[in-house]
């Protein structure tokens, strides 16, 4: 030992160099993909010839900014500028929750309404347009709502009436909703973890089922194991972003003819044998959703009900195989009609095939007749081409498939069968 009692370093040994601690997961979407899909935003705006993009929808809002809030009678609002630039419009209380997203430059936050004072909202944005240079004559703002939603009774002018005279205001929602669309790597990881966790939340339930037990009941038991399991699986980087007031975690079902109903409500009275069961589950994680739902039966199934689950089965098989890359969706729907037709069913065809998922349970695009848009590889959707027989009941799988380039991939993947899905009490 030397003087004072430190060890000599060793002879050519290399000097220790201080560095940031190794990042963590954090179950959230990191802020290079937040700039990336900016960018992308930006060079729309350059191509429709739009100065800015008004944004007041709040998932629309949090997939720019990372700003994931509850939407209350509190107007606000998101603007990426085409110069570089976001503005926010936010109330007081929610003013340290925007200086989390760091791209997010310029701030106007306005005191609570009516009691903190007399000037509306909404003339707080024309306030910020105006700083941002933004109301000019000859600008043109694209939105996806003309102001505010009607939220919790709010109540205010539009867009068009701030913005000013000389400031063409165009609708432009689609912007946001087709980057949506095809997911990243990322996004995909966190849908796939969603699926997991609400496998999870739909064994639990399957399991509980009993004679005199109440959908209400059985779902709220199995939502609350399933979210404390996978809270104490993903750790404390865990932050529920889309479903504030939910679980992270969910399982539930409408029980006997009240599944005839493309959607029943759950009920108090308990489970009986030969009841059909229509389940749904899922779970958030990094505010991204998935869709699993099963048709199951409590004890032995009958004629009626293995023909009618045969034929939904077909069905399902059919949206699959029609989701491929390159095509419509308008006509993906319409082949999976005609399956409906050549089955003499086209009767109990109650909704669409499907729909688009990630940041909300239902979002752009739909698998229906009326969507024009292309099948891109990446875009996740729920495949659910239920039949719904009135006095018998709905029979109804919805899954979670992603788009490759030879179609569609499952992601959910609790058991299909029929043998699998009998409930033997």
């Amino acid at each position: 030992m030397g003087k004072g009692g430190k060890k000599k370093a060793a002879k050519g040994s290399a000097t220790p160099v201080a560095s940031a601690p190794t990042p963590v997961i954090g179950w959230k979407i990191e802020q290079p993909e937040y700039d990336a899909r900016v960018a992308r935003v930006r060079a729309i705006l350059e191509e429709r010839k739009l100065d800015a993009l008004v944004l007041f929808h709040p998932i629309r809002m949090a997939y720019v900014s990372g700003f994931f809030h509850l939407s209350t009678e509190r107007p606000m609002a998101i603007i990426v500028g085409g110069d570089g630039k976001m503005g926010a419009l936010i109330p007081w209380l929610e003013q340290e929750h925007i200086a989390k997203s760091p791209a997010v430059t310029n701030t106007k936050v306005y005191p609570e309404y009516p009691t903190g004072g007399t000037k509306h909202p909404l003339l707080h944005l024309g306030d910020l347009l105006k700083e941002m240079g933004l109301t000019k004559t000859g600008k043109r703002l694209g939105y996806d709502s003309n102001g505010y939603l009607d939220i919790n009774g709010y109540d205010g002018p539009t867009l068009t009436e701030i913005a000013g005279e000389g400031v063409e205001t165009v609708s432009a929602r689609d912007i946001v909703d087709r980057l949506r669309a095809v997911k990243s790597e990322a996004e995909l990881n966190y849908i796939i973890q969603s699926c997991i966790w609400g496998n999870l939340a739909h064994q639990l339930m399957h399991n509980k089922v009993a004679l005199g037990r109440s959908p209400v009941e059985i779902s709220l038991e199995a939502s609350v194991e399933a979210s404390k399991a996978m809270l104490a699986a993903l750790g404390p980087g865990y932050q529920q972003f889309s479903s504030t007031f939910g679980l992270p975690a969910s399982a539930g079902f409408s029980a006997g003819k009240n599944t005839s109903l493309p959607h029943g409500l759950y009920g108090g009275a308990g489970v009986q044998r030969g009841d059909i069961l229509v389940t749904g589950a899922g779970a958030d994680v990094a505010g991204y959703q998935s869709e699993l739902e099963r048709t199951m039966i409590v004890g032995e199934p009958d004629e009626s009900f293995v023909k009618h689950y045969d034929l939904m089965m077909t069905l399902q098989q059919a949206g699959f195989d029609a989701l491929k890359p390159g095509r419509t969706f308008a006509e993906a729907e319409t082949e999976i009609s005609k399956y409906y037709a050549e089955l003499g069913v086209s009767e109990m065809q109650r909704h669409h095939t499907g729909h688009g998922i990630g940041l909300e349970g239902h979002e752009w695009p739909f698998i229906d007749k009326g969507c024009d848009a292309v099948i891109e590889e990446n875009m996740v959707l729920s495949v659910e081409p239920g039949i719904y027989a009135p006095g018998v009941g709905g029979f109804r799988h919805s899954d979670t498939v992603v788009i490759r380039s030879f179609g569609a991939e499952l992601l959910t993947f609790y058991p299909r069968d029929l043998g699998s899905l009998i409930v033997q009490l």
